[in-house]
């Protein structure tokens, strides 16, 4: 065993979170939740306002309030893309704009760049909210029946529901290898670590690859045409 969680802990782990009195957003059904969270993400998109992105972050963040989600699933969900925003961020800052702000070595940042990637940055913060306000009051089987519901084409929910069930049985793959590695010593120093990492994103590759085909077949077996 990897000694990380593996498919029937983390689904464990995920009915545990719904049940309980519902509160907030979590009354709510699947339907109204999928729809009201495209119509947000896709005005934000459309629609590039900051006075508009901070009123739908506000709305997000009290109705996950109002759902008593926990906040370190909040800032987990959150903080995990940080980094790509901080560097979309940054992009801007140096490669839009006129009116020059300060230069770090062979870089040199605008205001009006800055100004840019802060609200490129504050609507993907914003959408990224709405996709949390939904996932971590929804169980994903409930937004799976509400796409199909809405008439989502049946390929994109199918292939939807594999990567749900599929993604965490490759992670624990990863976790088991990585425990491995390090048993054995494939984790002392940068030019291991890097070597070490390399074969292990390797062997995920191959056995998903080979996962796939594997499944593939017995669909095809059992009727399937997908």
């Amino acid at each position: 065993m990897s000694g990380q969680l593996n498919v029937h802990d983390f689904l464990e782990i995920e009915k545990s979170q719904f049940t309980g009195r519902a509160r907030g957003w979590r009354r709510w059904d699947a339907r109204p939740k999928v729809a009201l969270a495209a119509a947000a993400m896709l005005s934000n998109s459309l629609w590039a306002r900051a006075r508009l992105s901070e009123c739908l972050l506000g709305a997000a963040l009290v109705l996950l309030a109002a759902s008593r989600v926990s906040w370190k699933l909040l800032l987990l969900f959150l903080l995990a893309p940080a980094w790509a925003i901080l560097a979309l961020v940054v992009g801007y800052s140096m490669g839009f704009g006129h009116q020059a702000w300060f230069s770090l070595g062979p870089l040199h940042f605008t205001h009006d760049g800055m100004a840019m990637g802060l609200n490129a940055g504050l609507r993907v913060t914003t959408d990224v909210s709405w996709a949390g306000l939904l996932m971590l009051t929804t169980p994903f089987a409930d937004t799976l029946q509400a796409l199909r519901w809405f008439r989502v084409p049946a390929v994109l929910v199918d292939t939807l529901s594999f990567m749900y069930r599929y993604v965490f049985l490759l992670l624990d793959e990863f976790t088991a290898m990585k425990t491995s590695a390090k048993a054995r010593g494939g984790f002392n120093g940068f030019s291991s670590t890097a070597s070490t990492s390399g074969q292990i994103a390797a062997n995920i590759f191959l056995r998903s690859y080979d996962r796939a085909e594997r499944i593939s077949q017995a669909m095809r077996a059992r009727g399937g045409e997908g």
